[in-house]
């Protein structure tokens, strides 16, 4: 039987703070359109429905990402215990690059909605043995490699084939803690973008903002390569059980 999209429902009662720019609507909204790609793997919604979201997606990342790196500066600036006048400082200049994003932003002209088609379960249990397969082999790459750019890609599509498996059942914590490993380091990705490409940024503070995100960053990669043998082991599962109930 068919199924209401959690994520629409959920997006809907956010969308006039969405549009207004409220920084929570804004972090919500972002993490549904995640939870709508997956739904949308299964759905059979169409293509106008998956642009519609995409569409939102894009609008929101700039203000979110804005938000995210706002938040590691300002704790790193409170750790480092600069004056009073550097934070309110850097509280002006980062509320008036917000508002400039804001006023950029176009939003969508209404909350998209759909429904998950009849036939879902069978369809998301077929993804999740497919993409944890993918997924292993995608993670053992990146750890391998420095590049952040493999390891974002991973993390965009572990975050997909988590919210696919919500579908079905809890998810475990390998996967939960990975994923909050792989935003910090992509956090701190982001922080140092910034502070790299902006030598006029908090340029009194900006050695030692650096060198805290870098420690931030080796920090996160470690606590992946921790957790990734339970979550191999997770990605396998689906794997497992058929061979078991082939073998039956």
């Amino acid at each position: 039987m068919s199924k209401r999209s959690q994520a629409a429902q959920r997006l809907r009662p956010l969308w006039d703070e969405l549009r207004a720019g409220d920084p929570q609507a804004v972090h919500e909204a972002r993490k549904l359109t995640r939870r709508a790609q997956a739904e949308l793997r299964v759905a059979e919604a169409g293509g106008k429905t998956e642009r519609a979201w995409r569409d939102l997606r894009r609008a929101a990342a700039p203000l979110r990402d804005h938000d995210v790196a706002g938040g590691h500066l300002r704790d790193a600036l409170v750790e480092l215990s600069v004056p009073e006048e550097t934070l309110a400082y850097f509280d002006r200049i980062w509320a008036d690059r917000r508002a400039a994003l804001l006023a950029g932003t176009t939003w969508p002209g209404r909350p998209p909605a759909f429904d998950l088609s009849r036939g879902w379960k069978g369809r998301a249990r077929r993804l999740v043995q497919k993409d944890g397969r993918k997924l292993r082999r995608e993670g053992e790459a990146a750890l391998a490699s420095g590049d952040p750019e493999q390891w974002h890609a991973w993390r965009k599509r572990l975050k997909r084939y988590r919210y696919t498996l919500a579908l079905l059942e809890e998810v475990p914590p390998a996967l939960t803690g990975t994923l909050e490993a792989l935003g910090r380091l992509q956090d701190a990705e982001v922080v140092l973008g910034l502070l790299h490409a902006d030598p006029d940024l908090l340029r009194y503070e900006r050695a030692r903002l650096i060198a805290r995100e870098e420690v931030a960053r080796q920090a996160a990669r470690e606590q992946v390569r921790e957790l990734f043998p339970a979550l191999a082991a997770q990605l396998s599962e689906p794997d497992r059980q058929a061979q078991e109930q082939a073998g039956a």
